[in-house]
């Protein structure tokens, strides 16, 4: 009996593995990997950082570095085998017939040219045979494909002038330029707010439908997982524990590893809204701690705006869209408040201001009894050092050039005033409670795992004896287990030392768990306000309904 085409697997792993040469000893990366791919399938792959799920990825495009060896098992690709990096044959299927999307938008896109420029230069990449004119047509098609709008006005536009989400589907249509028979997306939505990552990933959804491509979506996000996934393959350390239908993996998980990982992933708690009874009055949010206790932070009426100079604010100048409007928070002592809303809405840009990092030509912020001039730079009026910020991505915010102990000691004498030699204790004490072994105070941060970089920036943050803490995004990048790891770690931190936390995040569910407040911010102004359990069970804000309404519904109860 012979397979007709389409039972033909369009890519099969078989036995894949792959060991790693370095300089002291070869090490195993992957081990015994097998598992199909069909035509129009879409292929989850779930597991830990370091559990060799991106590795899977390059190893099938050709993408993996010298230093990693196959030894065993094949890669075969519509019936033929595909080989090394420097194979022709595999340099002919890569970014033609098998195409990439990664998980930096940013870095995946060159600052110095168009987008057209770039959709244009792909294509005749892709097809030799195209004219310039040909080009430029497909690439307009392929803008218009994945819904960037006014596609023949954004064509010469440079990706500083795209939104997150925009740029992530101008990444798409890059890896469209071929008309490829398999996308490997790498974490394409980890970085993105819920709304625009549901629209993401109905847009792969849809191509997936309207093309008849294949995907294989790497990912740590069992909510994306479940929301479009039709079979899951789990790895853990290199291995495949566990491989089926994404409902059967996500309701009846064999694996214990599977299973752990299904714990770890925060549930929404949500309720929908009383109905409001026919009063004649508009149903208003109850008052938060901060009302009930002198507030530890204040900001107000802070204001900035993009001009075409820059990121001013001047009333007597056109302004192109604020960064911020006239927003007023507080945070109590203590507690952590919440900030949510979807890129661009000035999460970022309030809290960097509050840090004493950004500038505003108009508002104050007041810390206790002292106010700061937020119009001066934070180190001049003293509010720089008396905030501490944890950044989203701790890789970028650790200095590459010094070891752990190094940063760690920077931190106690610069919040401490200690003289060198005297920030030991205080480090080793920092280093044990936040579960980093005391080896690793001689490493770089490039020798780290990203769980533990991003709890030497926590460690180095509260090693500063501040008095508030702003987390921007700490965790987005995070896998479920290590991210509810920090998230304790967070907990725990600011209930012992009495300090109070602005925790920035896309994810409603993990602010839910946190905070006690929660501000939710649309286009630079305050949308909602309130207690958390009023923002997320009572309030009828079509905008805050919408945002956790884009929550994977698997995960929402």
């Amino acid at each position: 009996m012979t397979l007709e085409p389409a039972d033909i697997p369009l890519l099969e792993v078989k036995n894949l593995g792959l060991r790693y040469l370095s300089a002291s000893s070869p090490a195993p990366i992957l081990h015994d990997v097998s598992f199909e791919l069909g035509r129009g399938e879409i292929l989850g792959i779930i597991g830990e950082s370091g559990a060799g799920k991106s590795t899977l990825g390059n190893a099938i495009i050709g993408l993996l570095a010298p230093e990693f060896q196959r030894t065993t098992g094949t890669i075969q690709f519509d019936g033929k085998a595909v080989g090394a990096a420097d194979d022709s044959g595999s340099s002919n299927v890569r970014g033609r017939r098998i195409s990439a999307i990664f998980q930096d938008h940013t870095a995946s896109l060159d600052p110095l040219m168009s987008v057209g420029a770039q959709l244009e230069e792909t294509i005749l990449a892709t097809n030799e045979t195209l004219s310039r004119r040909d080009a430029r047509a497909r690439a307009l098609e392929l803008m218009a494909r994945v819904g960037i709008p006014e596609p023949d006005r954004r064509y010469r536009d440079y990706p500083h002038q795209f939104s997150g989400g925009q740029r992530q589907r101008v990444v798409i249509a890059i890896a469209l330029a071929g008309s490829p028979d398999i996308i490997i997306a790498d974490e394409p939505t980890s970085a993105l707010d819920a709304t625009v990552q549901k629209q993401i990933l109905g847009l792969l959804r849809n191509l997936v439908e309207e093309t008849h491509v294949s995907i294989i979506l790497v990912t740590h996000d069992m909510g994306v997982i479940s929301e479009i996934a039709d079979r899951v393959l789990v790895m853990r350390n290199g291995r495949v524990v566990e491989q089926g239908v994404t409902s059967t993996i996500l309701e009846a998980p064999r694996n214990a590893y599977t299973r752990g990982l299904l714990a770890a992933v925060p549930r929404l708690r949500i309720s929908k809204p009383v109905p409001e009874k026919k009063t004649g009055r508009a149903r208003t949010a109850p008052s938060s701690d901060c009302d009930h206790k002198s507030p530890t932070v204040t900001a107000e009426g802070v204001s900035k705006a993009f001009s075409p100079q820059g990121l001013h604010w001047r009333p007597h100048q056109g302004t192109i869209g604020f960064a911020l409007r006239d927003v007023n928070i507080q945070i109590a002592r203590g507690a952590i408040t919440g900030i949510v809303g979807e890129s661009g809405s000035g999460k970022t840009t309030i809290g960097r201001i509050v840090a004493g990092l950004d500038t505003a030509p108009a508002g104050k912020v007041t810390i206790g009894d002292n106010a700061f001039d937020v119009s001066q730079n934070g180190r001049r009026t003293g509010l720089l050092g008396r905030v501490q910020m944890i950044f989203q991505d701790p890789a970028v915010s650790l200095n590459p050039r010094m070891t752990i102990a190094e940063t760690l000691r920077e931190s106690i004498r610069f919040g401490a005033g200690l003289a060198p030699g005297e920030e030991r204790p205080d480090m080793m004490a920092m280093m044990d409670r936040l579960g980093l072994a005391r080896s690793l105070g001689d490493r770089h941060p490039h020798q780290l795992s990203g769980g533990q970089k991003q709890r030497v920036a926590i460690a180095r943050a509260l090693l500063a004896r501040p008095e508030i803490v702003i987390a921007d995004e700490p965790t987005s990048a995070l896998d479920v287990s290590v991210q509810a790891e920090i998230v304790q770690l967070l907990k725990e931190s600011i209930t012992e030392r009495n300090i109070s936390m602005i925790f920035i995040s896309h994810d409603l569910a993990l602010v839910q768990d946190l905070c006690s407040a929660v501000y939710i911010f649309r286009d630079g102004r305050v949308e909602d306000s309130g207690p958390s359990d009023f923002i997320f069970s009572q309030s009828r804000n079509p905008y805050t309904r919408s945002l956790i309404d884009a929550r994977p519904h698997r995960f929402t109860h």
